[in-house]
């Protein structure tokens, strides 16, 4: 990959101001978008929609009054809710109105912190989504936003009202670092204890890129071999450890009896909301970012490769998961696309807009009143 052209001069700001304006710029977005955590907030305090519940796990860890550990896999993603940690102390306490009165006072600090998490996840992605399409594939700043927007956009069909916001974050997080493998791999050996989908769509993606190339088993194959060294690590630690519950998902015999229940599923109202909607979007954005050049100087295309990590991961969430998890499994690989398809939206919308400027043009030249 060319390295990208250096925009600073000598006699610019320096990184300790620059890492504050960025800081700054995180702060203001998340507090213009608020709103967004307490719906968040509340989805989860009132049981609105079927989820993983971590707060009881966040409160065994912290040694709280409700604390419980949880079954498998949830009780293998340590990290993912060890982050919570400092919001369950730091946030105050946000009583909502009509709360079921049984909802003890622990419990709901835990929910709060860990949806604070999801939420500040969701932002944080759209901000390493834009860094990684401006440093690394040289889009122009309003493209790589729109990729950033894209990938904040997409976080709302997962399970943001758990834990899969963060996981995304770490994706796109292991995309900006491909370049350095030592600071992938010590990010990427982490994944086992923070969620099993990181190793799961870099170990599809990267095996499909350097099995069908040469030269990208060359440029990526450091990260190929620690993404499948936490693959083991984290099929390890689940033999080690055994934690109870899902044995369905180790059972080989049953994964065809698994697969034919959660297609049945699709085709009920949740299946299709849940399961084929985000399905589509995703690979209607993935199949425009391949289909299509975008805008000249663009450093990463989707390739046909790319494209198969989709029916991969369907066919994963199929196995290993129930009913409607398809949609929310397949969004994590949304970090894959969106620079490429904003690239290509971006194009469209700029080639859109200049037949529109040109019949302008001609119109205040028939009125005599074209611009000099």
């Amino acid at each position: 990959m060319t390295p990208s052209p250096d925009h600073t001069a000598s006699h610019g700001p320096g990184t300790a101001v620059v890492l504050a304006r960025r800081i700054a710029l995180f702060a203001l977005v998340a507090v213009a978008l608020s709103p967004f955590y307490f719906v968040i907030f509340r989805l989860m305090a009132f049981g609105t929609v079927p989820r993983d519940d971590y707060a009881p796990f966040l409160l065994a860890l912290l040694g709280e009054p409700g604390g419980a550990m949880p079954e498998s896999p949830y009780g293998y993603r340590l990290l993912s809710v060890l982050v919570a940690a400092p919001f369950y102390y730091l946030l105050p306490s946000l009583p909502l109105t009509n709360l079921p009165p049984d909802l003890p006072l622990p419990s709901l600090r835990a929910t709060e912190a860990l949806a604070f998490v999801s939420y500040l996840a969701m932002i944080l992605a759209g901000f390493v989504a834009f860094a990684t399409a401006r440093t690394r594939e040289g889009l122009p700043p309003a493209t790589a936003a729109l990729a950033g927007l894209l990938l904040f956009v997409l976080c709302w069909y997962s399970q943001f009202f758990a834990l899969d916001p963060l996981a995304i974050l770490v994706i796109a997080l292991l995309l900006w670092l491909l370049p350095r493998p030592g600071w992938f791999a010590a990010v990427m050996l982490l994944a086992p204890l923070t969620n099993e989908k990181i190793i799961i769509v870099f170990a599809v993606w990267l095996s499909l890129r350097c099995i069908v190339s040469a030269s990208e088993r060359q440029r990526l194959g450091r990260a190929w071999l620690a993404t499948l060294l936490a693959g083991g690590l984290y099929l390890a630690m689940v033999m080690l450890v055994h934690l109870p519950g899902n044995e369905y998902q180790l059972d080989t015999a049953g994964y065809f009896a698994t697969i034919r229940t959660n297609l049945a599923a699709w085709a009920s109202g949740r299946g299709l909301v849940l399961n084929v909607l985000p399905l589509l979007v995703l690979a209607g954005l993935a199949l425009l970012g391949h289909r299509f050049p975008g805008a000249p100087g663009h450093r990463r295309r989707i390739v046909a490769a790319d494209l198969m990590v989709i029916p991969a991961l369907v066919v994963v969430a199929l196995v290993l998961t129930q009913f409607f998890q398809v949609g929310r499994i397949v969004m994590h690989a949304a970090p894959l696309f969106v620079g490429p398809a904003a690239t290509v939206i971006a194009a469209r919308l700029g080639s859109a807009r200049e037949p529109e400027a040109g019949a302008a043009f001609g119109l205040a030249r028939s009125s005599g009143t074209a611009p000099l």
